[in-house]
């Protein structure tokens, strides 16, 4: 009797187990899946000759982005920081 429940415990574990490892296995979150976050949008570069900088009107920091993941510009002090965009002299 302790053989059948031994191989029966076994195999509830074996099953749990592979079950546990296939949820690893598949992505939860991703492209077309309900409840994924909307695929980001990737910032164009400016033209050529201009340089984007980022300034906070509370304490005057300013940024330079060298790149940038999407059009939201950074945030300081709590609040966004305000986009100033300067020409260069060539």
């Amino acid at each position: 009797m302790r053989v059948v429940v031994a191989v029966v415990a076994g195999m509830v574990i074996l099953f749990f187990g592979l079950g546990v490892l296939r949820g690893f296995a598949v992505p939860r979150r991703g492209a077309g899946v309900p409840g994924s976050p909307p695929p980001l949008e990737v910032a164009k570069p400016p033209p050529e000759g201009v340089r984007v900088l980022f300034w906070c009107e509370n304490c005057g920091t300013e940024v330079l982005l060298l790149r940038a993941g999407n059009e939201n510009p950074p945030r300081h002090c709590g609040e966004p920081m305000n986009r100033r965009e300067e020409i260069l002299r060539g």
